[in-house]
């Protein structure tokens, strides 16, 4: 749908897209969305590369359907940093799916719809 494509924006490169795609809420928000994240956060802790508080096993957070998939479909950012695109893992995993999308734009955008629904979210 039109929605879902972006081709009338420009981005200046993979680079600006990527930083457009970050997520920025907080897990916090959206606690019964995040329920087994929890857990695992609480077990683990955040990832922190080793020249700051060197947790790399701690939990990262994982975009289901990638950045890299969206910047090649031409996805809208908003879509992509979504809640709902998000996964919280252990930072090795997320580190070994690297660009893979693990859902597809389908998968996602049910998703993002079941997520508005629960949170009343407009659209």
């Amino acid at each position: 749908s039109s929605d879902v494509c972006s081709s009338d924006l420009i981005y200046k490169d993979r680079d600006h897209y990527k930083l457009l795609c970050q997520f920025s809420f907080s897990i916090k928000e959206y606690s019964e969305w995040f329920v087994d994240a929890s857990k695992l956060i609480k077990e683990y802790g955040w990832y922190s590369p080793y020249n700051k508080k060197n947790n790399l096993t701690g939990c990262s957070r994982d975009h289901l359907y990638s950045i890299s998939d969206g910047y090649k479909n031409k996805i809208d950012p908003k879509i992509i940093s979504h809640p709902a695109n998000c996964n919280i893992v252990i930072h090795p995993e997320n580190q070994k799916k690297h660009k893979k999308s693990s859902i597809t734009l389908d998968e996602l955008m049910e998703r993002i719809k079941l997520f508005n629904e629960k949170y009343k979210k407009m659209e």
